[in-house]
């Protein structure tokens, strides 16, 4: 079967969902199947250069060229955007698939485009929605999210949906939202989450100057400093804790739009560190050594998205504090399963309270540590998840 995955960013770019793509890619190429790649060029905090076309082990890859982005310079952005969505589109065409594949990015156009011409080719098309947009914004407070902007942008993802063979989201509570939709109770909805990275790069080590140090217990949040993380109300809750124990670190890791108001606020305080972004094959050495990983959501994002780095912490062995609402699918996992700890509520105190059992003399880090490998190894190792992915694939209804 001819399958063509796309997406704007694939390895060696160094997004989460490039090196992910690449390992999906790989399974059902090495399954027989004739696999190609769409994407850009590396573009995205990386000095990788890659050809336009080259063959990656068994993968076919094209790249095309966009043009350098400057998060200041929104109409280069945009400009991209229509470049790459109308490529793959053509790209569609010309390749005549049997089975193409397009995620949240570019959020909307780049699926609208992708499901229009697979439907031309008589192919079948997969959606995998790492986020839900536009609801995304509306539960963001982001302007897409209001008025005609979102009933327009929802109409026309909602075409999409109905236009698909498969549609693969990473929680219950993903799936749920995406039920809410006019005419949505028929959707061919696998759940299926990510899974921890490949790292294609055993040899590369993260600055010495980052490792954590010996007397030190760390708590690290990595990835995206986000508006959709909640991250002052996080660090002001983790603060709690420093003075009961003084060799407790917070450490960021990683850059976004909350890094110049955490900085501010936090950059001078000895217990607190930050860490610049880093490709995961340097960045997984530091999250393999910290203490507790945390993760972080604005009030109502887990219903429209699943923040990977649970799956990278977890697949570490390293336990989680989650601020997230208690009745998600996350902190219910969570909880559960024995993975970490979920704040009862969305303040300081509760999420030191959570912080303090985790670091208490009584606590048992090793059977933390026993549960996630457990969980992990029966739940969602690669294998498993990768295993899980045949059937919205080969498996899709056609139309």
């Amino acid at each position: 079967m001819k399958i063509l995955f796309s997406h704007r960013y694939f390895w060696p770019d160094t997004p989460p969902y490039a090196a992910m793509l690449r390992s999906i890619a790989d399974h059902f190429a090495d399954h027989g199947h004739d696999v190609h790649i769409f994407a850009s060029k590396p573009s995205y905090h990386s000095s990788h250069i890659a050809p336009s076309k080259e063959l990656l082990g068994k993968l076919q890859v094209r790249r095309i060229r966009v043009f350098t982005e400057n998060k200041n310079n929104p109409l280069t952005r945009a400009l991209n955007v229509l470049i790459y969505c109308i490529a793959l589109f053509f790209q569609i065409i010309r390749l005549r698939p049997d089975v193409v594949t397009a995620a949240t990015f570019p959020p909307i156009i780049a699926g609208r485009m992708a499901s229009l011409a697979a439907r031309l080719v008589g192919a079948r098309f997969v959606y995998h929605m790492q986020d839900i947009h536009p609801e995304v914004s509306r539960y963001s407070g982001g302007a897409l999210g209001k008025g005609l902007t979102y009933r327009i942008l929802r109409a026309l993802d909602s075409q999409t949906l109905r236009s698909a063979s498969a549609i693969v989201v990473l929680s219950e509570d993903m799936a749920d939202t995406l039920r809410q939709r006019d005419g949505a109770d028929e959707l061919p909805i696998h759940v299926i989450n990510n899974f921890l990275l490949d790292s294609f790069d055993d040899k590369a080590q993260p600055p010495t100057a980052l490792v954590k140090p010996a007397d030190k217990t760390r708590v690290i949040f990595a990835g995206n400093l986000g508006a959709f993380q909640n991250l002052p109300l996080l660090a002001e809750g983790v603060a709690r804790a420093f003075a009961y124990h003084p060799e407790l670190e917070l450490f960021f890791l990683g850059n976004g739009s909350a890094l110049p108001a955490l900085k501010e606020r936090w950059g001078s305080h000895p217990q607190v560190r930050f860490g610049p972004y880093l490709p995961f094959e340097q960045a997984r050495a530091l999250i393999a050594e910290a203490d507790i990983g945390l993760v972080s959501l604005t009030p109502g994002i887990y219903h429209v998205s699943y923040p990977s780095k649970v799956l990278t912490y977890l697949g570490m062995g390293v336990p989680v504090l989650a601020l997230v609402e208690p009745d998600s699918k996350l902190a219910n996992d969570i909880q559960n399963n024995g993975l970490g700890k979920v704040p009862e509520s969305a303040n300081p105190e509760s999420i030191a309270n959570a912080l303090l059992t985790f670091l208490d003399k009584n606590t048992d880090r090793q059977q933390f540590i026993k549960a996630i490998k457990r969980y992990h190894e029966t739940r969602l190792s690669r294998e498993i998840i990768l295993a899980r992915w045949a059937e919205p694939l080969l498996a899709t209804r056609d139309h």
